[in-house]
């Protein structure tokens, strides 16, 4: 389709009118921008990017931009904002629109997005000004960095299969803790169901092996066997116990499940 063509495209499970702005195909993912006049049951002027399985990555509101229109990022945004108000530093695997990343200083925030192509697209359409944004593979690149140097590792990662594995593993998550400092917290926003999710039972159960205090938190909205968005919070030490609730999400306590490793 040319650029402002209008098309009915599927938003959850909505069918809603979308004009096309612009189309991006790496050969294994497509990426979509378009405009739309209601976005999850809201009303307004809204500029998506979404992947071509209908998977919403970012979304702003041109009649009100600084509004954070999805939930899970305006919760880490105020988690982060409550926690360490003036100088927490942030490492940030998955860059989206920039979101989360546009909210802090340029100095405070680095991020990592292995798509040169979304970091091109959150420039051009949704307004995205820092130059905070390595491209490469988000696990490669903290790898590279000091030992003890953020507050927050955010993961918020995905292709069409979900949270790339690497990035969910003991190997991985013991990586992001070595990074972090005394009293620093990993952010996982990861998708799935809340029973009978193997994956997303797995994560916990991975989590639970490296740091000591880890919780998760489930998006409240949506049918009870619907996937939803659930942030996963892990620290050193009780800093992740201390959450007790963020807006629009409930603790949740996962199955046990199996414990994820580098493949070989």
């Amino acid at each position: 389709m040319s650029e402002k063509t209008m098309a009915f495209f599927s938003v959850g499970k909505e069918k809603t009118e979308l004009y096309e702005l612009a189309r991006k195909s790496n050969g294994s993912q497509e990426i979509v921008v378009y405009e739309a006049h209601e976005l999850f049951g809201q009303t307004g002027r809204f500029r998506v990017l979404q992947f071509g399985d209908n998977a919403v990555q970012g979304a702003i509101d041109l009649r009100d931009p600084d509004r954070i229109v999805l939930e899970y990022p305006r919760e880490i945004v105020r988690l982060i904002r409550k926690r360490t108000p003036e100088n927490g530093r942030i490492f940030m695997i998955g860059h989206g629109i920039g979101t989360i990343a546009g909210q802090f200083r340029e100095d405070q925030c680095l991020v990592a997005e292995v798509n040169a192509d979304i970091v091109e697209l959150s420039r051009s359409y949704f307004q995205y000004g820092w130059n905070n944004v390595e491209i490469g593979d988000g696990r490669a690149l903290l790898e590279q960095q000091a030992d003890g140097s953020f507050d927050y590792v955010i993961l918020d990662a995905f292709t069409r299969e979900g949270t790339p594995h690497h990035l969910t593993t003991e190997e991985f998550f013991a990586l992001a803790r070595q990074k972090l400092r005394a009293g620093g917290m990993l952010i996982m926003n990861a998708a799935g169901k809340l029973q009978r999710d193997p994956v997303l039972s797995a994560i916990h159960t991975t989590l639970e092996q490296v740091f000591a205090s880890v919780r998760a938190f489930a998006l409240t909205e949506g049918e009870r066997d619907a996937e939803r968005n659930v942030l996963f919070l892990g620290s050193e030490m009780p800093a992740a116990a201390e959450v007790n609730g963020l807006e629009g999400f409930k603790w949740v306590q996962l199955e046990q499940g199996y414990i994820l490793r580098d493949r070989v």
